[in-house]
């Protein structure tokens, strides 16, 4: 048998090669490598007797012959001692193995299998003694993200009570500028593999997670974690990621996408039925129907119309456009156009209130810079409120206000008359059962909080004066018709319309007090402006009859 050495520091190279090959009287036995070096193998073949395939077991139990007859000489083979001519023992095929450094691979079962067939007389062929051990390739890198992304599943929350909303599905994750979106991991290292005879196999280390950073997402720290560059929610299309301000659902918005709060601007390309609630901090634009809804935008919104039921609210940052409002309510820090109608609605705007070809029919509208519309009321006689030249966040603050002294003054009397009978028992020195004694106590301490209160109240009242703008304009247009039903109010002055009018122009009349009721003027003129000219007019014509 020839030697074989080791190299202490060196990788298996790929070179089948045989290990023993020996014929005594009566068998013919060798071992050799196999599968670069993964695999040892055995063959013993009984001269003159037929060959057994170990690959099927019942060759073990069937292909006996006859065994070698005993032979106390070994013959000289490659260095080796010669084998005996006798079957050798497990424990004599350990030691040749282990002679060749086969150790650690040794399959001990199958070696004991092979030296009980051969006793018995079986010659086998591609028996394994030894496998080696299989190198383990590395885990790639992968993307650790940790925001939602809109297509991860949706996540239902239980309030305090118990209760699930199912149209609040939480799909995705509102982003922030400067946001960590997620973390790149290195691949890992592979576990190393071994040869029959020890050597080492070198494993591959993982794949590299290779980022492709899109629209917004920058990487830091090392090119190893991912960062937002401006709001709105993730993308994660393969291995490529962005950050999007515009979120586009190309149909109605239903159960599957459920209430929306989105940083950027929305896009509905169909209706929004009753009970959503879309919330958006650039912009909403919705092709259909709005129903019974609330939307809520931090820029402009432009819908199809709505129809809110009395609980619809609109509340935009900037101008509305809308094609018809029924039962709606709207609170815009614009400007409101609508193209056909405003019916039964409360429209307030820091803006304008146009209504390009239609009516105004009912509700209230106001409006900082004017209202016009085609027609103003109808025929009915249905109570329809304008009121422009307010700015109305300021008035609301103030309605808020007084409103609240009367509830505080309302409340304060209930009190007062229940402390009543209590003081006098007091005064006359008789004492107070438990029950009486727990209501003073409390009664009293909500006196003081309601007192406490209305100064508050009042101190606002008198410290607060309404903002002055300069583009307030108190004026409105009826291009074509005032109906009956109309209360108009300007500055200081409010006006019920008993009859209806053809086409006017509507501001007050500072003077006189009431409304002047000139011929149409284009709303873009002031009502200060025309009201200095009617005043300038008044006075010279005042000298020439003087005169």
């Amino acid at each position: 048998m020839p030697e074989t050495t080791t190299p202490s520091e060196q990788f298996y190279q790929p070179n089948p090669s045989q290990i023993v090959e020996q014929e005594c009287n009566g068998y013919r036995f060798n071992i050799r490598l196999h599968n670069d070096q993964m695999e040892c193998l055995a063959d013993l073949e009984l001269l003159d007797a037929p060959l057994a395939s170990t690959d099927n077991s019942e060759d073990l139990a069937e292909g006996k012959s006859a065994l070698c007859e005993k032979d106390d000489s070994r013959e000289e083979s490659n260095n080796e001692p010669p084998l005996k001519t006798e079957i050798m023992s497990p424990a004599e095929l350990i030691q040749l193995l282990q002679k060749n450094n086969i150790n650690q691979t040794i399959d001990f079962e199958s070696l004991y299998q092979f030296c009980a067939a051969a006793a018995e007389g079986i010659s086998q062929k591609g028996v394994l003694l030894a496998k080696g051990i299989e190198p383990v390739r590395g885990a790639d890198g992968w993307f650790e993200i940790a925001v939602k992304t809109s297509a991860d599943e949706p996540e239902y929350q239980e309030d305090a009570k118990g209760n699930v909303d199912l149209r609040t599905l939480h799909t995705f994750t509102e982003i922030e500028a400067e946001q960590k979106l997620g973390t790149i991991h290195a691949p890992h290292d592979g576990i190393p593999g071994m040869t029959v005879n020890g050597l080492p196999i070198p494993a591959e280390r993982g794949n590299p997670f290779t980022l492709i950073t899109g629209e917004s997402v920058i990487l830091k720290y090392n090119d190893r974690i991912a960062y937002a560059q401006k709001a709105g929610r993730a993308l994660l299309d393969k291995q490529t990621l962005s950050v999007v301000d515009e979120l586009v659902i190309s149909g109605d918005l239903d159960l599957q996408i459920g209430n929306i709060d989105f940083n950027g601007f929305i896009e509905i390309k169909g209706d929004v039925p009753d009970a959503f609630s879309v919330k958006a901090s650039k912009g909403i634009r919705v092709t259909g129907t709005i129903g019974a809804c609330q939307i809520e935008s931090g820029g402009p919104v432009e819908i199809g119309s709505m129809a809110g039921k009395e609980v619809g609210q609109i509340t935009s940052h900037g101008d509305l456009f809308v094609n018809y409002l029924n039962q709606a309510t709207i609170i815009c820090y614009g400007n409101v156009f609508v193209r056909n109608e405003i019916r039964n609605s409360q429209v307030k705007a820091t803006g304008r209130v146009i209504v390009e070809h239609g009516a105004i029919i009912g509700g209230k509208c106001v409006a900082l810079q004017g209202i016009e519309a085609k027609v103003l009321g109808t025929s009915s006689g249905l109570l329809t409120q304008l009121v422009a030249g307010i700015y109305f966040p300021d008035a609301d603050r103030f309605d808020y206000l007084h409103e609240r002294l009367k509830n505080i003054d309302s409340q304060l009397k209930l009190i007062h008359d229940a402390l009543g009978p209590m003081d006098r028992i007091k005064k006359l020195g008789d004492t107070l059962d438990n029950a009486s004694e727990l209501r003073l106590s409390i009664l009293n301490q909500q006196w003081e909080k309601l007192e406490l209160e209305k100064e508050q109240c009042i101190s606002e009242i008198e410290s607060s004066n309404h903002q002055v703008f300069d583009n307030k304009n108190p004026k409105i247009n009826a291009l074509k018709a005032i109906k009956e039903g109309v209360v108009v109010t300007l500055g200081q002055s409010t006006e019920r319309f008993k009859i209806g009018i053809g086409p006017t122009t509507l501001i007050e009349n500072t003077r006189q007090g009431g409304l002047r009721h000139l011929s149409l003027s284009p709303l873009d003129k002031l009502a200060a402006e025309i009201e200095e000219e009617v005043l300038c007019e008044d006075h010279e014509s005042e000298e020439s009859q003087s005169s």
